[in-house]
């Protein structure tokens, strides 16, 4: 069929070319008899055609236009054709791309769906979180003028505080976990379980006693080896709070604790190697460091991801001074309030830089 619409073609397009080129050599032909006077009978337009010479090539017209056409019409078949197979392949691009379209609507549905499932574990996991780690109603129920600034990373922490009271002594921490999110959150946890743990069930009291226990314990239930890779753990201020003696004992892994006196601050520094992990080799035994207070005094402990916040160029930490001007100098106002002006000034020293890490800023007046 291909091979007799391509003939029809040429030969139409012959057709017409040659009746077109016919009128070359008869308009020629009339004109020279008018020009010479011959008249137009049928042996003046011969004569006219003998005598002259440029006639013959003129009567050569209908013979070139003819195949001239007829290439012609090869060609328009063939752009013809062209355009056939182009829509041909359009149509199958179009519809392999409506089937692909499909498919990414169906992929995006079960992503969406998938996103949605995660989302809502994660703020189940959240109000679990909040529910058992982050309650500070004790800690507020012991200490009415204490507060504690909580900010996520994520939706879930790493960061959590910690109170329990034992006896006659309180314990108060700001423990800040490897990682933020999920993992984070997982390592809170496995933190807030084994201090409660080593404090209620084994009876240790003495803070340097407590962070020794907790670091083995960390280890163990990570299975961190001494060739292990894993050093995942938690840094945290711990205090023990003796209101009979008015007496603070502290240490730290890392993270140290101000105490705030008449507009003054002291700093208790921490030992310098985390909790959890076999990357210190020279690790030592945490230390105790012991302080006495007055009524109206203030501790306050706080995680890394406060110091470390970038500000909104990028260019600089939050750092450790601005910290310490704002507990300073505001330490004898309520303690919430001290809270949510720091949150506003850490807000205005952000911008619009995203938060690096979770933050956690925790605050007793003793």
């Amino acid at each position: 069929m291909a091979s007799r619409g391509k003939t029809d073609v040429r030969v139409v397009y012959a057709i017409y070319g040659a009746l077109f080129g016919f009128m070359f050599p008869i308009i020629a032909t009339l004109f020279d008899a008018f020009m010479r006077d011959l008249g137009f009978g049928v042996s003046s337009l011969i004569e006219a055609q003998k005598t002259q010479p440029l006639h013959w090539i003129i009567d050569s017209a209908p013979i070139f236009l003819g195949l001239f056409s007829c290439m012609a019409g090869i060609k328009q078949k063939e752009v013809i054709e062209m355009n056939e197979n182009l829509e041909k392949k359009v149509e199958q691009r179009t519809e392999m791309l409506h089937e692909q379209n499909e498919e990414l609507r169906v992929m995006q549905g079960e992503l969406e769906d998938g996103l949605h499932r995660i989302s809502q574990s994660i703020n189940y996991a959240q109000r679990i979180q909040d529910a058992i780690v982050t309650n500070t109603q004790e800690l507020q129920d012991a200490f009415a003028d204490s507060a504690v600034l909580f900010r996520p990373r994520d939706v879930v922490s790493g960061d959590f505080p910690w109170y329990l009271k034992k006896g006659n002594y309180h314990f108060v921490a700001a423990v800040d976990c490897t990682g933020h999110g999920v993992p984070g959150a997982f390592m809170s946890l496995i933190g807030y379980f084994l201090l409660n743990k080593i404090v209620k069930e084994q009876n240790l009291l003495d803070t340097n006693e407590i962070l020794c226990e907790l670091h083995r314990e960390v280890v163990r239930v990570l299975g961190q080896e001494a060739d292990s890779d894993v050093h995942d753990g938690m840094d945290l201020a711990l205090c023990r709070i003796d209101p009979k003696n008015q007496e603070v004992m502290f240490s730290g892994a890392g993270n140290p604790v101000y105490h705030m006196r008449d507009g003054d601050l002291m700093e208790y520094k921490a030992d310098f190697w985390s909790i959890g992990g076999t990357q210190y080799r020279k690790r030592k035994p945490y230390q105790a460091q012991k302080f006495h207070y007055k009524q109206g005094d203030v501790i306050s402990m706080f995680s890394d991801g406060i110091t470390d916040q970038f500000s909104a160029d990028g260019k600089d930490k939050f750092g450790y001074r601005k910290l310490k001007k704002h507990l300073a100098s505001n330490h004898s106002d309520n303690l919430n309030g001290v809270h949510e002006s720091f949150n506003s000034q850490m807000n205005n020293w952000m911008g619009d830089h995203r938060q690096m890490d979770d933050m956690l800023l925790m605050s007793v007046r003793l």
